[in-house]
Parts: C-alpha cells; sequence; structure tokens
C-alpha cells in the first residue's frame, strides 16, 4: 500500500492520555463521566470511549471520533470565539482539573486497518495503544509500508488479537496550538485481558508474537525514537444520540 495516497480522510480520531495524582482522580472521573457527554452535544463528535491502563506509565485514555476535518475549527480549535459554547465551557474546565500531568491531545486519520468504528472500536474490548515517531526521514517510506503490509497483518494472525488500525497525525493549522505528537499511532485490539502475557509478557508471549517482536527489534526499532506503549481495558462509552 501507499500509505501517502490511501490516507482514510475521515472520520478522525481524537486521543486524549493524561495521567492524575491520586488525591485528585475521584474528581477527575467524575468531571470526565459528563465530560464525554458533553463534548457529544457538539455536532461533529460521534462517539466517545475511555480507557484506564492495566500496562503501561499513561493511565488514563479518551478517544473520540471527529465526522471530518471541517469540524475542528468550532469543536477544538484555538480561537474561543471560533469553537463552540460548550467546547469553551468544557475547555474552561478541564484547566480547572488538579494533579495531572503527562498530557496528550493529538487528532489522527487513519492509515490502514480495520475502519475506525466500523467495526474497530466498535465494542467494548482491551486495546494496545502504540505511539512512535520515524527518525529516519529517508526510510520513513519503508517504514510505513513494512507496518502497514507486514507488522500489522502478521500480528493480527496471532490468537488474541481482534483488530487493529494505524493513524498519523493531522496536518492542520487549527491545530498547531496542540503541539501533538508522536506521529504515529496503532491501535490493537485484544479479545480479552486474559490473552495479555502470550501477547505482551516476554517471559510468557506465544511463539508467534515472539518472533513478531524480534522483527521489530531488528527492522521497526532502529527507525523510531518517542514510542510509548500502553495496554487499556474498557470503562466508559458514549454515543451521540440521534439528531
Amino acid at each position: 500500500m501507499d500509505t501517502e495516497n490511501n490516507i482514510i480522510e475521515r472520520p478522525l480520531l481524537l486521543l486524549v492520555q493524561a495521567n492524575v495524582e491520586a488525591a485528585h482522580e475521584h474528581a477527575f472521573n467524575a468531571w470526565y463521566y459528563h465530560h464525554v457527554a458533553a463534548l457529544l452535544e457538539i455536532p461533529g463528535y460521534r462517539w466517545g470511549r475511555r480507557y484506564q491502563a492495566v500496562l503501561g506509565d499513561t493511565k488514563y485514555l479518551a478517544l473520540y471520533e471527529i465526522e471530518d476535518a471541517g469540524c475542528l475549527e468550532h469543536l477544538i480549535g484555538p480561537d474561543p470565539e471560533k469553537r463552540h459554547a460548550t467546547a469553551n465551557g468544557e475547555f474552561t474546565k478541564f484547566g480547572q482539573l488538579r494533579g495531572l500531568s503527562d498530557v496528550r491531545i493529538n487528532i489522527y486519520q487513519q492509515l490502514s486497518g480495520s475502519h475506525l468504528g466500523n467495526p474497530f472500536l466498535n465494542a467494548d474490548l482491551p486495546l494496545s495503544a502504540v505511539m512512535v515517531d520515524c527518525v529516519v526521514p529517508e526510510k520513513e517510506a519503508a517504514f510505513n509500508a513494512w507496518y502497514d503490509n507486514s507488522h500489522v497483518p502478521n500480528l493480527l494472525q496471532i490468537p488474541g488479537y481482534a483488530s487493529g488500525a494505524r493513524f498519523r497525525l493531522v496536518e492542520h493549522p487549527t491545530l498547531e496550538h496542540l503541539g501533538m505528537g508522536p506521529k504515529y499511532l496503532a491501535l490493537y485490539e485484544f479479545d480479552s485481558l486474559d490473552r495479555l502475557p502470550s501477547l505482551a509478557d516476554p517471559e510468557a508471549m506465544c511463539a508467534e508474537a515472539r518472533d513478531e517482536l524480534e522483527r521489530w527489534m531488528t527492522y521497526g526499532a532502529p527507525l523510531v525514537d518517542n514510542m510509548s506503549w500502553n495496554v487499556y481495558r474498557p470503562i466508559a462509552k458514549h454515543w451521540r444520540l440521534a439528531d
């Protein structure tokens, strides 16, 4: 696949990650319960899902589907005068939360894999999130071809993987204030957390997973930096009511 010419331009995926101090965690989750529902009242959002980490350094993840790039300015743009009133209110409340760290807000477009929301991210399944920057520009096209045509398909043949998809950051002037990164995101759904040791534990992983890890370490890892990897369990889901 030619990644540059096969971008799935819509829908888009908004990713929000954060850690929160234990003393403020209850307030954070209580606010978030209403926050996702409030965002879904704004035209342009379709659904929102929340996850909590079972493995990795970033405890909370929220994902939202956005209809297309034409919605970005009034959903998450830098100018309050152009943002929806509800979005402005939620931005203000987010800024008042205490104990937050490692906040990341990225918006991605899909490159390959199971189509977003159909069926990907349409069920309550554990989720693996891998983010990287490719730091060898002259090999980036080959890296993407390998990732899309070899690495992801190989992983999805391993028992325990349910689906997977790859994404790249949206390049849009409305989003420059977010300081987004890393550039690439891969999401994989597992059919059960019971599968996690055989898929992710170097001491217990199955032979197929170990083989693919070795291929990643040999080919993929030398080309990337700023890598993060977390495994999450789903904790909440919200859908926009039909208009």
